[in-house]
């Protein structure tokens, strides 16, 4: 009773109840969702696909809201706009609730799936981008598999109709219907652009914006992510060698790595281990690709970088079990390849020649990898609609709050000082020590601080000077598990 009290309590301080949706739509309702104990509000609101025409086939959008908890509730909610364009905005409502406590004292956190993900007409098809599958390598078959995807998904949606300046007018509307006067922006890495878009398009419905792992919109992103991968790497070589454990341990790090790549560029180790989630013994192939790819994806964060140079350096000298073991392990991400695809089609590889890419990935130890297949799928996929101004950098004098970790692979800090030469009354934090997806309690509470605030004129960022510095596995028992 406790909690439907407080739910109740929250329905009644809002500009309008929760439960009054726009004609035609579902009233939002008590429900449980996975990773929050208590109980939220759920609820879909239909839009159209093709907004401009207002007629035709509607889209059912996905709402999860946690009510704010305190007896005086503010009218603008935190909404989250997700990443890796684009992860369901409501699988986050767990980190969200629990990292922003403080917060939801004060205001909701509104989280809405974006047309084409989660519970809004998701744009799933069966399409690999595992490095390790022979249709990804082949790329006749992949091709083919990305026109039986766009076949397939063009049954149920216009795939012209799911690109950002969409979405956010979906999300404006939402806003609207809900009878929240203005929004405080959360975004990252994609959920960034996702952002700027926003504030460009409804400049007075926007409260502040935080924006972690910040994407330029105009800058070729994609086709500077290998040497800024490169970059990263390089970081993490010079961490360790001016760590004396890590040293002592590893000295010859960068040269073992490199000899690694040409070593299984030449030949192909495969080895025997335990399936991750049946618990059954699997082979598994490693070779230079699927080097180059765990290494992209442990420069994520501090805490996979942690394993980096034992794994390779166990491998260089021909133990390749726990390289293997690590790769093995590779979830789904969560992000329907249809709309990652319409996203990255549409808004990404059309700003640069991929004439370009040899010299853009020339001694990077990624290459080609990722960006030249998704070039090629761009080839058999739809353009998308985007208003002529969308690569143009976003000005606005709402304060924003401007982030990107130091060790940022994908998003470099030197994007962040681009975006922030746009914004009048925008701060640009560095974070030291963190990759593209680390998030603590020092980061989770500047955010906070802020948006409570309403200001960046009084952030404390002292926190961010108590940052440990990268540690490393030096044995077998410290790898993480």
């Amino acid at each position: 009773m406790k909690t439907r009290r407080r739910v109740l309590a929250a329905l009644l301080l809002l500009p309008l109840s929760l439960g009054e949706l726009a004609a035609g739509s579902k009233k939002l309702k008590p429900c449980h969702v996975p990773g929050v104990d208590e109980e939220v509000l759920c609820g879909r609101y239909e839009v159209y696909e093709n907004r401009a025409a207002r007629k035709g086939r509607k889209i059912g959008l996905n709402i999860v809201v946690l009510p704010a908890k305190g007896p005086r509730v503010a009218a603008d909610p935190l909404v989250f706009l997700a990443g890796g364009g684009v992860a369901p905005a409501t699988s986050y409502a767990g980190f969200l609730g629990e990292s922003y406590s403080n917060l939801r004292r004060q205001r909701d956190i509104l989280l809405v799936d974006q047309r084409g993900t989660g519970g809004s007409n998701p744009l799933e098809c069966d399409l690999t981008t595992d490095p390790a599958s022979a249709e990804y390598r082949d790329e006749g078959r992949f091709l083919a598999a990305v026109r039986r995807c766009r076949k397939e998904l063009e049954q149920k949606a216009d795939l012209r109709y799911y690109t950002t300046p969409i979405a956010m007018d979906d999300l404006d509307e939402v806003r609207g219907a809900l009878g929240y006067p203005r929004l405080n922006l959360f975004g990252v890495s994609y959920g960034t652009t996702a952002a700027m878009v926003y504030l460009r398009q409804h400049p007075d419905r926007v409260r502040t914006v935080a924006l972690q792992g910040v994407i330029p919109l105009d800058v070729p992103m994609w086709l500077e992510v290998p040497r800024s991968s490169q970059q990263a790497l390089e970081q993490v070589f010079a961490a360790c060698a001016r760590q004396p454990g890590c040293h002592e341990a590893f000295p010859e790090l960068e040269n073992e790595f490199n000899s690694l790549l040409k070593r299984l560029a030449g030949k192909s180790v495969t080895v025997k281990v335990k399936n991750p989630e049946t618990g059954q013994e699997m082979e598994v192939t490693v070779d230079d690709e699927i080097l180059r790819y765990y290494v992209f994806r442990a420069l994520y964060s501090a805490s996979r970088i942690h394993d980096f140079p034992l794994l390779v350096h166990l491998a260089h000298q021909g133990d390749y079990q726990p390289l293997a073991e690590r790769v093995a392990v590779r979830g789904e991400s969560g992000i329907p390849k249809g709309i990652y695809l319409s996203i990255v089609c549409s808004e990404i590889i059309p700003q640069f020649d991929p004439g370009a890419l040899p010299a853009a990935t020339a001694d990077t130890f990624m290459g080609g990898l990722r960006v030249g297949r998704d070039v090629s799928a761009c080839r058999e996929w739809i353009r998308g609609w985007l208003p002529p101004d969308f690569w143009i950098p976003v000005k606005s004098d709402v304060p924003v709050l401007v982030m990107n970790g130091a060790l940022d692979h994908v998003t470099p800090p030197r994007y962040g000082e681009r975006v922030a030469q746009s914004l009048a009354h925008a701060r640009r934090l560095v974070l030291s020590q963190r990759g593209h997806n680390d998030t603590d309690p020092c980061v989770n509470g500047m955010i906070e601080s802020f948006m409570l605030a309403g200001t960046l004129a009084r952030l404390d960022t002292s926190c961010l000077a108590k940052t440990e510095d990268l540690s490393f596995a030096l044995k077998g028992d410290d790898l993480m598990k």
